[in-house]
Protein backbone atom coordinates (compact mmCIF):
# COMPACT_ATOMS: atom_id res chain seq x y z
CA UNK A 1 0.00 0.00 0.00
CA UNK A 2 1.50 3.48 -1.40
CA UNK A 3 -0.16 6.96 -0.98
CA UNK A 4 2.44 9.43 -2.04
CA UNK A 5 3.27 12.57 -0.26
CA UNK A 6 2.94 14.28 -3.48
CA UNK A 7 -0.57 14.22 -3.17
CA UNK A 8 -0.51 17.04 -0.61
CA UNK A 9 1.34 19.67 -2.28
CA UNK A 10 -1.01 22.76 -1.08
CA UNK A 11 -2.62 23.12 1.99
CA UNK A 12 -6.50 23.38 1.79
CA UNK A 13 -8.23 26.30 2.72
CA UNK A 14 -8.11 27.07 5.81
CA UNK A 15 -8.40 29.89 8.84
CA UNK A 16 -5.91 32.71 8.35
CA UNK A 17 -3.96 31.86 11.35
CA UNK A 18 -0.70 34.08 11.11
CA UNK A 19 1.48 31.08 12.27
CA UNK A 20 -0.47 28.89 9.53
CA UNK A 21 0.57 31.23 6.55
CA UNK A 22 4.13 31.33 8.18
CA UNK A 23 4.53 27.29 8.22
CA UNK A 24 2.78 27.54 4.66
CA UNK A 25 5.54 29.64 3.19
CA UNK A 26 8.21 27.76 4.41
CA UNK A 27 6.27 24.82 3.04
CA UNK A 28 6.39 26.34 -0.29
CA UNK A 29 9.75 28.16 -0.26
CA UNK A 30 11.08 24.09 0.71
CA UNK A 31 12.29 24.71 3.87
CA UNK A 32 9.88 21.89 5.04
CA UNK A 33 11.79 20.85 8.59
CA UNK A 34 10.64 24.82 9.52
CA UNK A 35 7.16 24.23 7.89
CA UNK A 36 6.99 21.31 10.43
CA UNK A 37 8.17 23.11 13.23
CA UNK A 38 5.79 26.47 12.60
CA UNK A 39 3.11 24.35 11.91
CA UNK A 40 3.17 22.00 14.95
CA UNK A 41 3.26 25.62 16.96
CA UNK A 42 -0.34 26.43 15.76
CA UNK A 43 -1.71 23.53 17.91
CA UNK A 44 -4.53 22.76 15.38
CA UNK A 45 -5.48 20.50 13.50
CA UNK A 46 -4.80 22.15 10.64
CA UNK A 47 -1.46 22.95 11.75
CA UNK A 48 -0.89 19.40 12.71
CA UNK A 49 -1.87 18.50 9.32
CA UNK A 50 0.33 20.86 7.46
CA UNK A 51 3.22 19.50 10.13
CA UNK A 52 2.25 15.83 8.51
CA UNK A 53 2.41 16.91 4.85
CA UNK A 54 6.22 18.29 5.64
CA UNK A 55 7.61 15.18 7.27
CA UNK A 56 6.02 13.28 4.62
CA UNK A 57 7.83 15.64 1.51
CA UNK A 58 10.71 15.27 3.83
CA UNK A 59 11.07 11.76 3.90
CA UNK A 60 9.45 11.10 0.17
CA UNK A 61 11.81 13.76 -1.17
CA UNK A 62 14.34 14.87 0.71
CA UNK A 63 15.76 12.43 3.37
CA UNK A 64 17.72 8.92 2.68
CA UNK A 65 17.98 5.71 4.32
CA UNK A 66 16.52 5.04 7.61
CA UNK A 67 15.78 8.78 8.15
CA UNK A 68 13.00 8.53 5.66
CA UNK A 69 11.03 6.18 7.92
CA UNK A 70 11.63 8.10 10.65
CA UNK A 71 9.90 11.02 8.98
CA UNK A 72 7.05 9.13 7.62
CA UNK A 73 6.57 8.03 11.50
CA UNK A 74 6.88 11.93 12.53
CA UNK A 75 3.81 12.66 9.91
CA UNK A 76 2.18 9.58 11.29
CA UNK A 77 1.70 11.18 14.56
CA UNK A 78 1.09 14.95 13.40
CA UNK A 79 -1.94 13.10 11.65
CA UNK A 80 -3.60 11.32 14.21
CA UNK A 81 -3.12 14.67 16.32
CA UNK A 82 -4.43 16.67 13.31
CA UNK A 83 -7.65 13.67 13.84
CA UNK A 84 -7.72 13.95 17.37
CA UNK A 85 -7.95 17.95 17.86
CA UNK A 86 -9.99 17.89 13.94
CA UNK A 87 -12.08 14.79 13.76
CA UNK A 88 -14.64 17.08 11.37
CA UNK A 89 -11.68 18.06 8.82
CA UNK A 90 -11.08 15.83 5.97
CA UNK A 91 -7.09 17.03 5.41
CA UNK A 92 -6.56 15.10 8.78
CA UNK A 93 -7.79 12.00 7.71
CA UNK A 94 -6.11 12.19 4.37
CA UNK A 95 -2.88 12.76 6.30
CA UNK A 96 -2.87 10.07 8.24
CA UNK A 97 -3.65 7.87 5.35
CA UNK A 98 -1.17 8.58 2.89
CA UNK A 99 1.52 8.77 6.36
CA UNK A 100 0.09 5.01 6.76
CA UNK A 101 0.76 4.23 3.34
CA UNK A 102 4.29 5.97 3.80
CA UNK A 103 4.99 3.92 6.85
CA UNK A 104 3.92 0.63 5.12
CA UNK A 105 5.91 1.09 2.37
CA UNK A 106 9.03 1.18 3.96
CA UNK A 107 8.28 -1.86 6.33
CA UNK A 108 7.20 -4.11 3.69
CA UNK A 109 3.61 -5.28 2.45
CA UNK A 110 3.40 -8.19 4.96
CA UNK A 111 4.10 -6.45 7.88
CA UNK A 112 1.70 -3.66 6.71
CA UNK A 113 -1.24 -6.32 6.24
CA UNK A 114 -0.70 -7.98 9.74
CA UNK A 115 -1.29 -4.41 11.10
CA UNK A 116 -4.33 -3.55 8.87
CA UNK A 117 -2.74 -0.26 7.33
CA UNK A 118 -4.37 -0.47 4.32
CA UNK A 119 -7.70 -0.86 6.13
CA UNK A 120 -7.22 1.82 8.86
CA UNK A 121 -5.79 4.13 5.77
CA UNK A 122 -8.94 2.86 3.55
CA UNK A 123 -11.34 3.96 6.51
CA UNK A 124 -9.76 7.55 6.41
CA UNK A 125 -10.13 8.01 3.48
CA UNK A 126 -13.59 6.80 3.19
CA UNK A 127 -14.06 9.43 6.27
CA UNK A 128 -12.78 12.37 4.07
CA UNK A 129 -15.36 11.69 1.68
CA UNK A 130 -17.72 11.51 3.76
CA UNK A 131 -16.74 15.04 5.22
CA UNK A 132 -16.79 16.37 1.45
CA UNK A 133 -17.84 14.31 -1.45
CA UNK A 134 -15.99 16.30 -3.62
CA UNK A 135 -12.97 16.56 -2.15
CA UNK A 136 -10.37 16.40 -4.83
CA UNK A 137 -7.15 15.04 -2.75
CA UNK A 138 -9.57 12.43 -0.92
CA UNK A 139 -10.40 10.85 -4.52
CA UNK A 140 -6.91 10.93 -5.29
CA UNK A 141 -5.77 9.50 -2.55
CA UNK A 142 -8.52 6.25 -3.25
CA UNK A 143 -7.02 6.27 -7.05
CA UNK A 144 -3.79 5.74 -5.00
CA UNK A 145 -4.59 3.18 -2.67
CA UNK A 146 -6.86 1.24 -5.14
CA UNK A 147 -3.53 1.32 -7.65
CA UNK A 148 -0.61 0.53 -5.54
CA UNK A 149 -2.43 -2.55 -3.47
CA UNK A 150 -3.56 -3.70 -7.59
CA UNK A 151 -0.23 -3.08 -8.39
CA UNK A 152 1.61 -4.74 -5.60
CA UNK A 153 -0.83 -7.74 -4.53
CA UNK A 154 -2.77 -8.14 -8.10
CA UNK A 155 -6.07 -10.65 -7.88
CA UNK A 156 -5.16 -11.02 -4.20
CA UNK A 157 -5.40 -7.42 -3.46
CA UNK A 158 -8.76 -7.45 -4.98
CA UNK A 159 -10.32 -10.39 -3.13
CA UNK A 160 -8.56 -9.30 0.27
CA UNK A 161 -9.29 -5.37 -0.03
CA UNK A 162 -11.58 -5.16 -2.86
CA UNK A 163 -8.81 -3.25 -5.06
CA UNK A 164 -8.28 -2.77 -8.33
CA UNK A 165 -7.02 -0.84 -10.91
CA UNK A 166 -10.21 0.12 -12.87
CA UNK A 167 -11.21 1.77 -9.88
CA UNK A 168 -8.11 3.45 -9.09
CA UNK A 169 -7.99 5.12 -12.34
CA UNK A 170 -11.75 6.12 -11.90
CA UNK A 171 -10.96 7.84 -8.76
CA UNK A 172 -7.75 9.75 -10.20
CA UNK A 173 -10.35 10.50 -13.12
CA UNK A 174 -12.93 12.15 -10.40
CA UNK A 175 -10.26 13.64 -8.87
CA UNK A 176 -8.53 15.79 -11.66
CA UNK A 177 -12.26 16.39 -12.88
CA UNK A 178 -12.73 18.45 -9.81
CA UNK A 179 -9.68 19.89 -9.60
CA UNK A 180 -7.99 19.62 -13.60
CA UNK A 181 -4.79 22.12 -13.01
CA UNK A 182 -3.68 20.14 -9.52
CA UNK A 183 -0.18 19.35 -10.67
CA UNK A 184 0.13 17.07 -7.38
CA UNK A 185 -2.53 14.61 -8.48
CA UNK A 186 -1.67 14.56 -12.22
CA UNK A 187 1.54 13.92 -10.96
CA UNK A 188 0.80 10.72 -9.01
CA UNK A 189 -1.75 9.57 -11.46
CA UNK A 190 1.10 9.42 -14.21
CA UNK A 191 3.80 7.68 -12.52
CA UNK A 192 1.37 4.62 -10.68
CA UNK A 193 0.00 4.57 -14.84
CA UNK A 194 3.34 4.68 -15.74
CA UNK A 195 4.40 2.15 -13.48
CA UNK A 196 1.44 -0.41 -14.70
CA UNK A 197 2.13 -0.31 -18.51
CA UNK A 198 -0.48 -1.36 -21.05
CA UNK A 199 -0.66 0.62 -24.19
CA UNK A 200 -3.92 2.91 -23.23
CA UNK A 201 -2.40 3.59 -19.76
CA UNK A 202 1.36 4.70 -20.80
CA UNK A 203 -0.84 6.78 -23.44
CA UNK A 204 -2.88 8.27 -20.67
CA UNK A 205 0.76 8.94 -18.56
CA UNK A 206 2.12 10.77 -21.47
CA UNK A 207 -0.55 13.00 -21.78
CA UNK A 208 -0.37 14.37 -17.90
CA UNK A 209 3.44 14.21 -17.98
CA UNK A 210 2.41 16.18 -20.94
CA UNK A 211 1.02 18.84 -19.32
CA UNK A 212 2.96 18.96 -16.21
CA UNK A 213 6.34 19.51 -18.18
CA UNK A 214 4.58 22.26 -19.39
CA UNK A 215 3.92 24.40 -16.88
CA UNK A 216 5.53 26.46 -14.81
CA UNK A 217 6.21 25.15 -10.75
CA UNK A 218 4.56 27.78 -8.04
CA UNK A 219 6.41 25.96 -5.15
CA UNK A 220 9.57 24.36 -4.21
CA UNK A 221 7.66 20.91 -4.28
CA UNK A 222 6.38 21.61 -7.78
CA UNK A 223 9.63 22.44 -8.56
CA UNK A 224 10.66 18.63 -7.52
CA UNK A 225 7.44 16.84 -9.49
CA UNK A 226 7.97 18.97 -12.71
CA UNK A 227 11.60 17.79 -12.69
CA UNK A 228 10.97 14.02 -12.21
CA UNK A 229 8.26 14.27 -15.15
CA UNK A 230 10.69 15.75 -17.46
CA UNK A 231 12.99 12.68 -16.95
CA UNK A 232 10.02 10.24 -17.38
CA UNK A 233 8.72 12.37 -20.41
CA UNK A 234 12.20 11.69 -21.77
CA UNK A 235 11.96 7.83 -21.33
CA UNK A 236 8.18 7.56 -22.26
CA UNK A 237 8.97 9.85 -25.53
CA UNK A 238 11.89 7.73 -26.11
CA UNK A 239 9.90 4.61 -25.73
CA UNK A 240 13.02 3.04 -23.05
CA UNK A 241 10.71 0.97 -21.12
CA UNK A 242 13.68 -0.37 -18.93
CA UNK A 243 14.42 3.46 -17.94
CA UNK A 244 10.38 4.05 -17.30
CA UNK A 245 10.63 1.17 -14.79
CA UNK A 246 13.53 2.17 -12.90
CA UNK A 247 12.17 6.06 -12.93
CA UNK A 248 8.84 5.15 -11.57
CA UNK A 249 10.21 2.64 -9.27
CA UNK A 250 12.54 5.04 -7.52
CA UNK A 251 10.28 8.35 -7.79
CA UNK A 252 7.04 6.12 -6.45
CA UNK A 253 9.11 4.70 -3.37
CA UNK A 254 10.04 0.95 -5.00
CA UNK A 255 13.87 0.96 -5.05
CA UNK A 256 16.15 2.77 -2.81
CA UNK A 257 18.04 5.40 -4.32
CA UNK A 258 21.83 4.87 -4.24
CA UNK A 259 22.75 8.61 -3.89
CA UNK A 260 20.03 11.20 -3.55
CA UNK A 261 21.16 15.07 -3.98
CA UNK A 262 19.54 17.85 -1.98
CA UNK A 263 15.85 18.32 -3.46
CA UNK A 264 14.90 21.67 -2.85
CA UNK A 265 16.32 25.20 -1.65
CA UNK A 266 15.59 26.10 1.90
CA UNK A 267 16.18 24.36 5.45
CA UNK A 268 15.21 21.03 5.65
Amino acid sequence: MLLCAALFAAAPAVALDRGLVEAQAAFDSGAFGRAALLARKVQTGEGDALASRAEMVRGDFVATGEARLAHFEAALRDGRRAVARAPDRPEAHLAVAVALGLVARREGSMAAHFKGMASEARDHIDRALALNADNAWAHAALGGWHLEIAYEGGPLGNVVYGASAEAGIAAYEQALALDPANMSIAWQYAFQLAGFGGADRLARASELIGGITARKPRTALETILRDAALELKQALDGGDMAAVSRIVALRLGRMEPLDRPAATPGKR
